[in-house]
């Protein structure tokens, strides 16, 4: 029997950034060495470099760069150039009035109008996909046709909903330098495996739709957070316009439901996603709970050590949505009470402009004793263990490993109550709702001031819990039997001969 293949498509994770989302690819792709990998990488410009060292059998890295070039071909898949040169001069008026603009017209007016024909909508991106191995991508999408078009369905969609107000050019130009780049995965060629594995509802799993379409390849996608909350997030935060996030919601919201829909399982980490899930449509048969697992021989406690003052913890990228500036508030109010207390943030920032505010924040409340911004770890198990307290302040979440590991080095908890934290520590930790420092300043005090054998008795029931459900044994025979089942299915499928396989 050949080896299964499976193409694992990711966005702003693996493997060049480090975080939950790649901790999960990494350890997919090193723990299951029957099964080929190749990894298909959305990321921001294509000078990053590997943050991991790859699995032998992580057969191919295709990296997408979404900004980073004024062309595309200058970090083309057509190879050598002359091929890339081929495809500019057959790039021509014609070319793109007669076969681009009447696909590229149809699949405007489906997300700027919300329709929710995806069928139609993954026939649209398949045609457009095609059109794109074809013809040149930033011959195509600067032409003065495009940006008519463009411009005519993006006001009709304006004029219809908020009259009284004027799109500006400034407006239609960001939008469509956005669109611009956020359609550079659908002109990659699609590599060819017997199953396709997204890890996010998002401009990552195009390929696997695509994949779906042109060859029936099994699709399976992987939720961790709720991604199109958090891009309504980082849109309310990032941009101004009301014009230009209306736009971009359709579009994030369309790009989700092709997901979806094409999708043959969605596995979220949590079933609090699958509420999200359930609640954008998708029939509850589809959907399968998968959490994450990590290592009980790595991750386990660690004798104390004796330290003179009490230590709380924070790991994590330094981000907004991690929270960590509500924690040094709550942080100015636990050193009121316990004015020795250290805080150490384990973790590298991620987001330069947050991170300044949290220093920003430390030197307001004069907390710079009380602070530490330790940086990375190469042990966090025994940082785990080695702190009074461990916190999570996320303001959104999926299923963190940081909340797995943390259960596992039999940490006592405190953390927001947001995505699936709850599921994983129910009654072993505090649980605090997001974004009220006061809240959870009480909490961390609290357990400090608790008796010791009775805070002990946290991690302990915390140990246990985790040991019999969040492993990463569970989670690989359960991503395992998943690729199985998925690809033994369509093959029965297109046999055309009725599926007995249990799920």
């Amino acid at each position: 029997m050949s080896r299964l293949s499976v193409l694992l498509t990711t966005e702003g994770t693996y493997p060049f950034h480090k975080g939950g989302v790649s901790t999960w690819c990494h350890v997919l792709t090193q723990q299951l060495p029957e099964v080929d990998f190749k990894i298909f990488a959305v990321v921001a410009n294509p000078y990053l470099q590997q943050s991991y060292d790859l699995s032998p059998n992580i057969r191919e890295v295709i990296k997408v760069p979404l900004w980073g070039t004024e062309d595309p071909a200058e970090f083309s898949w057509r190879f050598p150039f002359s091929k890339a040169l081929r495809s500019k001069l057959n790039t021509t008026k014609s070319a793109i009035k007669g076969r681009f603009l009447p696909l590229f017209e149809q699949f405007l007016r489906m997300i700027v109008f919300a329709d929710s024909d995806m069928v139609k909508l993954g026939q649209l991106l398949l045609a457009l996909h095609e059109y794109f191995l074809d013809f040149d991508y930033h011959k195509t999408m600067t032409s003065r046709a495009v940006w008519s078009i463009f411009k005519q369905v993006a006001l009709e969609q304006w004029q219809n909903q908020v009259t009284q107000l004027q799109v500006t050019v400034k407006e239609l130009s960001e939008i469509m330098r956005l669109l611009y780049r956020l359609l550079i995965s659908i002109h990659v060629p699609v590599p060819e495996t017997n199953l396709s594995h997204s890890s996010a509802a998002a401009f990552c799993g195009l390929p696997c739709v695509i994949a779906k379409l042109q060859r029936g390849t099994p699709y399976l996608l992987t939720e961790h957070g709720i991604n199109i909350r958090e891009q309504y997030l980082n849109l309310n935060r990032s941009i101004e316009s009301n014009f230009v996030r209306l736009f971009l919601y359709r579009l994030m919201g369309a790009i989700v439901r092709l997901n979806f829909h094409f999708a043959d399982q969605i596995s979220p980490v949590c079933e609090f996603n699958a509420r999200w899930e359930r609640w954008w449509g998708v029939p509850q048969e589809k959907i399968k709970v998968i959490y994450n697992g990590a290592d009980p021989e790595k991750f386990h406690p660690t004798p104390p050590v004796q330290k003179d003052h009490p230590v709380v913890m924070n790991m994590g990228l330094i981000f907004p949505l991690k929270g960590q500036l509500d924690l040094i508030e709550a942080a100015a109010i636990v050193r009121d009470k316990i004015p020795n207390i250290e805080f150490r943030f384990y973790g590298h920032p991620s987001d330069e402009a947050y991170f300044a505010e949290c220093e920003q924040c430390v030197q307001r409340h004069q907390l710079e004793k009380n602070i530490n911004f330790a940086g990375f770890t190469s042990e966090p198990w025994r940082a785990y263990s080695e702190s009074d307290v461990v916190v999570m302040s996320s303001i959104s979440e999926g299923f963190p490993f940081a909340v797995i590991e943390a259960m596992l080095s039999g940490a006592t908890i405190v953390s927001t109550d947001v995505g699936g934290v709850r599921e994983a520590i129910a009654d072993t930790g505090l649980l605090v709702r997001a974004s009220r420092p006061t809240e959870m300043a009480a909490a961390i005090i609290k357990l400090l001031e608790m008796p010791e054998a009775e805070c002990a008795d946290y991690g302990r029931r915390a140990l246990e819990r985790s040991l019999k459900l969040f492993t990463q044994k569970t989670f690989l025979d359960a991503h395992l039997e998943t690729y199985y089942r998925l690809l033994h299915q369509s093959q029965v499928q297109q046999l055309g001969q009725p599926t007995y396989v249990s799920v």
